[in-house]
């Protein structure tokens, strides 16, 4: 089933210069993300200066344990949107529809699953990651408050996916720009104006992604109005979903093993004590928004895989990975121009100038920075070479590279933390993408991703 003559809503990427094909897919996905992080540093910003170091660290301990649930998301949103992006880029149009209502099924019935467990047990997770007593009430308080938008989150996820499939990166830029807006105004609201603490910040982004997942469920049969569905096709298929966790299934299961992995490194932060918890949290919410850019840049480089290895074009692939280096890392160099400037300026924007311990809280933030932001070329572009194996479905050598950049830094952190001090974690950052970075390149130029397709010729 040919795509042609259908409206422009989707993006075709299997043709034009791959340079501009990419970037203009690219912008609408990094904004996207910036904004979702610009507001997790405003967050994390208001709850620093208002609510001082020991809110900042129990936020801090928390977010260890939602990144858990967060990539686990992120994991099953990936089965369906390379399993849509291959249709797509074959013409299998018919398979769309119910792709789609497959994934955000699942990936809801999980989230509900994932809710009950964080309700039950919030108190014993966090003593499992070593917060320190003082802050766990405030921790859990936030935990169960977030994760009253745990089923938006998934939902969210898994639409997101099927734009991201179907070329269309502008639409959620703008449901992040509504959630952002929203979470900040929330923030402010919750934090200052009704003194509600952590557990007020929480609930600001727990309803902000209610807001965004609500808008993506009206906004999506506008997306898939030029594809058939028959009105008797059932809103989930078993085979269907066989089919995407194949690949969610292993990119799920790695991006837990790696979220759970970074609860452990959140432990052994946390057993320095809360300043240097409240300095590594600030700084991570810079690093992240800095990380942002490859990461959201490599996703639109693997949806370009995608399409082109569903409609055999494969000569359009290396080209693409060329470009994508050159302006992706680009802008990294320049993020580490900044982060090698200005780091004590950037952190003192999260903490308020009379705790007593700023000068902890300062210096271990300014070395996060300094020392991971010499690095993010080299993440840079390690994001996009293995982002060549998720898009055309070589999960296996896309959770191997990712998995041993982690485990890398796991061994570092917890092996050595305690012997060299801590500021071997964030190294440890860098030795596991650097070593991962060779064997990616390794892999890709051997090529066996290139048999990976879940369509062929014949489909085209």
């Amino acid at each position: 089933m040919s795509n042609k003559g259908l409206e422009t809503k989707t993006h075709k990427m299997t043709e034009g210069n791959p340079l501009r094909t990419i970037l203009l897919f690219a912008i609408p996905m990094i904004l996207s993300n910036l904004f979702q992080q610009f507001y997790n540093v405003i967050d994390t910003i208001i709850v620093g200066k208002r609510l001082g170091t020991d809110a900042l660290a129990a936020v801090g301990s928390a977010s260890s344990i939602t990144a858990v649930f967060v990539q686990l998301a992120t994991g099953l949103a990936l089965g369906g949107s390379i399993v849509i992006a291959q249709y797509f880029g074959a013409g299998k149009t018919e398979k769309i529809w119910q792709s789609m209502s497959t994934s955000v099924l699942f990936s809801a019935g999980v989230a509900l699953v994932s809710t009950v467990a964080i309700l039950a047990g919030a108190e014993p997770l966090l003593a499992l990651v070593n917060t320190p007593e003082k802050i766990i009430g405030m921790g859990a308080g936030y935990l169960r408050f977030y994760f009253l938008g745990c089923v938006p989150i998934f939902v969210y996820n898994a639409l997101n996916g099927v734009y991201v499939a179907l070329g269309d990166s502008r639409t959620p830029l703008k449901f992040l720009v509504v959630s952002s807006v929203l979470n900040v105004l929330l923030d402010l609201f919750f934090i200052i104006g009704l003194q509600w603490g952590v557990v007020g910040a929480a609930i600001a982004t727990a309803v902000s992604q209610f807001a965004a997942a609500v808008l993506a469920v009206k906004d999506i049969p506008k997306l898939l109005k030029e594809f058939g569905r028959g009105p008797d096709t059932p809103l989930f298929d078993k085979e269907l979903l066989f089919t995407m966790l194949r690949f969610a299934l292993p990119s799920a299961l790695q991006q837990s093993i790696v979220s759970v992995g970074s609860v452990v490194v959140q432990a052994t932060i946390n057993s320095f004590g809360p300043a240097v918890i409240a300095g590594s949290a600030a700084a991570a919410k810079v690093v992240n928004l800095a990380t942002a850019i490859p990461i959201n840049y490599s996703n639109a480089y693997a949806n370009y895989v995608g399409q082109n290895i569903g409609a055999c074009k494969e000569e359009r692939i290396r080209p693409g990975l060329v470009a994508s280096i050159v302006s992706c890392g680009g802008l990294s160099l320049m993020l580490t121009a900044v982060f090698e400037i200005f780091p004590e300026r950037i952190i003192r924007l999260f903490i308020e100038e009379t705790e007593a311990d700023i000068g902890q809280v300062i210096a271990v933030g300014t070395a996060y920075i300094r020392v991971v932001g010499a690095f993010l070329v080299v993440f840079s572009v390690f994001m996009l070479v293995k982002a060549t194996f998720k898009g055309s479905g070589d999960m296996g050598w896309f959770i191997l590279t990712t998995l041993l950049s982690f485990f890398i830094r796991l061994f570092l952190t917890v092996g050595f933390a305690h012997v060299v001090g801590v500021d071997i974690i964030w190294w440890a950052f860098c030795a596991g993408w650097t070593i991962a970075l060779i064997v990616s390149i390794a892999r890709y130029l051997q090529g066996g991703w290139r048999s990976k397709r879940i369509t062929g010729p014949e489909d085209v």
